[in-house]
């Protein structure tokens, strides 16, 4: 945003009235926007977090401090910011946040509706339209995979499309610009699989240009080693419904708007492209991921099986039988979806057998609207409802870490949180036939209606739990939920540990490994890696060992078992080691987040800086990286590139308290080192407590980045109260 405010208000674009818009939340943390009338904005009020997000300030809570007295006490920082994030906690426990960064996901929301004829309420309209108009690349106007990423065929297509299907017309110069942009770099034609899916399903590409997706494969016996119910859950649950859609060669009616779209957004005519010989043709800015000779000769296969040998009655066995899957998805998710891409998709095949007014599609429709999240710059599609679960439960182990917990200001912000974190575990397991692992006692990462067990959320949320049940000041709730409980989560998360040949030891995200790492070499998507199995994570590794020892010191089931488990997984964490002493991370930005999980991991079994050399490679691989200002910061590059690379002239104060969090644990003997990284993290904060944005901090599949609000100020506080734990109360200059 410039001084004169976001892009949007320069070109005076339409905008709603903030103090209009109000954040319903449930008991399970589910979470919908509601514009209101304006009559109706005085007696129903705003809570603190909406006011906060939307920057309506003059009616924000704040504490008076005395500043009369310089604040050099690194653990009065904590204070402040912990009491600035109790007024964001929605009296369901959350703390909410807009989940955003990838700049793929509206389109399936605008398209769904596009197809199905679903009205989009005027105000989302207007809101959508500002978020993806501030989103543009500030030179080109075009946007990229993600909301800092270079302009690409992929996200400039799509959010092109997005404007103009909701409103914006042709010749307005946010439209111009991005369709000049758009053709440079060659056109819709150059788009990558999914973009070409979303096309055809527009009529605005035909899917003979589209690389097959055919759901026979679900109809092969598990063993076969390429089922699909062995690939990673999120490509899977995508390519469900996209092969529904690509085999009976779907596609919205055409209509005005559509027509003058075909040829708004290529290099020539419509009717003069053959779109079967551009299957191939991705811009080479997108491609993070080529085809392997191998995939194109499958693909190649798969077009002459379609066209020639496939008979009308296996494809209408093998979509039926796709839709069955689809509807046992919806059931265990509670018409959720894993996530908006696949969710979008299940809404258009639902559509197309059961029609708009049944059931399954108007849950589906309804319940779309909690990935659609407000915010100062507009709205966005999330990248999942949420991360309610994953934030509650650091929020919450952190205030018992730092000794935040024993001061009774806090006991109501870690009572609503333990309450919620009770509620959100599972209490059942999938429907059967739908390839899901058992779920029952474990953990997601944002809702329990959500519906996916997640191995690392369901560790930090074992270990929130028993620190609120072990403090004598909240005897009164220990019993909330029982010790068998608690078991159920360790079944779950004991289950997860890949024991097979790759990586052993290791933990993935949802499942254990199922599929071979071979199966890479038919990844179609071409703008991610790693998406076609479950790969064994150093992150979720880490997690998983301070979840299973901090139950281990707390209770005797299972004892043996999870020693074992603790050792296997220590054993993984140290070989995945690099030889510089970093970790890779694969869930945040970069080897500063892995880093920082893994020195906390091997701390939690007795490994220090001075006692163990795969520590102290760690921690001299993050201090030689410190930087001038006496903080550290690192950027989205490093992902995409496996190689550090820092943020530029200046640190980042959530990637600076990863460091400050991994050397503290790891006893670094250094205290002139950390000092400077707390200094900073003190000079930063506002006088109100109040960590402001910096910068992406989170990542997935290697080159899509993704927000974490919630970071800025959960890391930081639990850096400052770590410090005061290992020198004391004591005053730091800044």
């Amino acid at each position: 945003m410039s001084l004169l405010g976001y892009y949007s208000d320069q070109i005076a674009l339409p905008k709603t009235d903030p103090k209009r818009w109000r954040l319903r939340t449930t008991e399970l943390g589910n979470e919908r926007w509601e514009y209101i009338a304006k009559e109706e904005i005085e007696n129903d009020p705003q809570s603190n977090y909406v006011k906060y997000l939307l920057k309506i300030h003059d009616e924000f809570p704040s504490i008076v401090y005395d500043d009369s007295k310089p604040l050099n006490r690194p653990f009065e920082c904590a204070i402040r910011g912990a009491n600035f994030l109790k007024f964001l906690q929605e009296p369901c426990g959350i703390f909410p946040c807009q989940y955003k960064g990838p700049m793929f996901m509206t389109i399936g929301y605008v398209a769904a509706c596009k197809f199905c004829d679903i009205p989009i309420e005027e105000s989302v309209k207007i809101e959508l339209i500002r978020y993806i108009v501030n989103s543009a690349h500030p030179v080109d106007g075009g946007w990229g995979l993600h909301e800092v990423d270079k302009s690409t065929c992929f996200g400039t297509t799509m959010n092109y499309l997005n404007l103009r299907l909701l409103g914006l017309p042709a010749n307005h110069p946010v439209c111009v610009k991005a369709r000049k942009t758009l053709l440079r770099l060659g056109g819709a034609l150059a788009n990558p699989h999914w973009g070409k899916a979303w096309l055809s399903v527009l009529n605005l590409y035909k899917w003979e240009g589209v690389n097959p997706a055919p759901p026979e494969l679900w109809m092969l016996p598990y063993a076969f080693p390429a089922h699909p119910a062995r690939w990673w859950v999120h490509t899977r649950a995508i390519y469900l419904p996209l092969g529904y859609l690509s085999s009976k060669k779907i596609s919205c009616k055409l209509d005005p708007l559509l027509e003058q779209l075909r040829a708004e957004i290529y290099t020539c005519p419509f009717q003069d492209i053959n779109f079967n010989e551009n299957r191939n043709n991705v811009c080479g800015i997108d491609l993070y991921y080529p085809h392997t000779s191998i995939l194109n000769f499958l693909n190649n296969g798969l077009v002459f099986y379609e066209k020639y040998l496939r008979p009308n009655w296996l494809l209408e066995k093998s979509t039926k039988y796709s839709y069955e899957l689809i509807k046992k998805e919806n059931e265990n998710t509670k018409h959720l979806g894993i996530a908006p891409v696949s969710d979008a998709f299940n809404v258009i095949v639902t559509f197309i057998e059961e029609g708009k007014d049944s059931k399954n599609f108007l849950k589906l429709v309804d319940r779309f609207k909690e990935v659609l999240f407000q915010g100062p710059q507009g709205m966005v599609v999330m990248g999942t409802n949420g991360v309610q679960v994953w934030d509650v439960s650091f929020c919450l182990q952190y205030f018992f870490m730092t000794g935040l917990a024993d001061l009774p200001e806090y006991h109501d912000l870690i009572l609503k949180g333990y309450i919620f974190l009770i509620k959100s575990q599972f209490t059942d397991n999938c429907v059967e036939g739908s390839y899901r692992d058992e779920r029952k006692g474990a953990w997601p990462f944002s809702t329990k209606d959500q519906g996916y067990t997640v191995s690392d959320c369901t560790a930090e949320a074992l270990k929130a739990i028993i620190m609120v049940k072990n403090h004598p000041s909240f005897a009164q709730v220990k019993d909330l939920i029982q010790d068998e409980n608690l078991y159920d989560g360790i079944d779950r998360l004991l289950s997860l540990q890949n024991l097979g040949s790759f990586h052993f030891g290791s933990f993935s995200t949802y499942e254990k490994i199922r599929g071979t790492p071979l199966l890479e070499l038919i990844n179609p998507a071409e703008v991610f890696g790693n998406i076609m199995v479950e790969f064994p994570y150093v992150e979720c590794t880490d997690s998983s060992v301070l979840g299973l020892t901090y139950f281990r010191k707390n209770f005797d089931y299972r004892a043996q078992e999870i020693d074992l488990a603790i050792s296997r997984a220590i054993d993984y964490i140290i070989q995945a080691q690099q030889p510089d002493g970093s970790w890779y991370g694969c869930w945040g930005i970069c080897f500063t987040y892995a880093g920082m999980f893994a020195l906390e991991a091997l701390s939690s079994v007795e490994k220090t800086y001075e006692n163990d050399f795969t520590v102290k490679k760690g921690c001299d691989f993050l201090v030689a990286r410190q930087m001038a200002d006496g903080g550290w910061g690192e950027c989205m590059k490093s992902s995409e590139t496996h190689t550090y690379i820092d943020s530029g002239k200046s640190s980042l104060v959530v990637q600076t308290a990863w460091v400050l969090i991994g050397l503290l644990l790891a006893n670094y003997p250094n205290q002139k080192v950390i000092e400077k990284g707390i200094s900073l993290l003190m000079k930063r904060q506002k006088a109100n407590g109040e960590w402001e944005f910096e910068s992406i901090e989170g990542v997935f599949n290697h080159s899509c980045a993704i927000e974490y609000p919630s970071y800025k100020f959960l890391f930081p506080i639990k850096a400052l109260g770590l410090f005061k734990n290992q020198y004391g109360d004591i005053e730091v200059k800044y």
